[in-house]
């Protein structure tokens, strides 16, 4: 990246003249992840090619600076997006954001306007949290705050004492 850190993508080759599909993930997602690893196999047996972008620090490899990847990291999107369709030639790129990769790819569609077409072929996001407040105090409340919150804050944590 232009600030010195860096983004790990996982990739599926495919033919170079076949589409480019993008996902970039939730909050404290990864390549891992069964909805990632799921979609790569679908665009796998398409023969497309795909990449899933891993924020920073997502990968399992600490990201260099103390900066970490937010739900309104349109600037990411938009330097990733740049850099996928010099990748992608004349064929064809699509996006998908899931959750807050979703949030995040929904902002940078709106800044860009129009001119996203010169980028993307198409986009789509999946359960975004539009309205982030709400969904931050949803996830505080009943089964939520023990499967989901308990979830997020136990990677987050540890990776927030690893920054200090």
């Amino acid at each position: 990246m232009p600030d010195g850190d860096f983004l790990d993508l996982d990739w599926v080759d495919g033919p170079a003249d076949q589409p480019l599909l993008v996902l970039f993930h939730g909050l404290e997602g990864n390549a891992r992840g069964h909805y990632a690893r799921s979609l790569m196999r679908a665009v796998q047996k398409r023969g497309w090619r795909g990449v899933v972008v891993n924020f920073r620090g997502c990968s399992g490899v600490p990201n260099r600076l103390p900066r970490a990847y937010h739900s309104g990291d349109s600037e990411e999107i938009q330097r990733v997006v740049q850099g996928l369709r010099t990748q992608a030639g004349d064929a064809p790129l699509y996006a998908v954001g899931v959750s807050l990769g979703g949030n995040a790819l929904l902002k940078w569609l709106g800044e860009s306007g129009d001119g996203a077409k010169a980028w993307l072929d198409a986009a789509v996001a999946i359960s975004v949290p539009a309205d982030l407040r709400a969904a931050g105090l949803r996830l505080d409340k009943g089964v939520n705050r023990w499967i989901y919150t308990r979830h997020f804050l136990s990677t987050l944590r540890k990776k927030a004492i690893a920054k200090v």
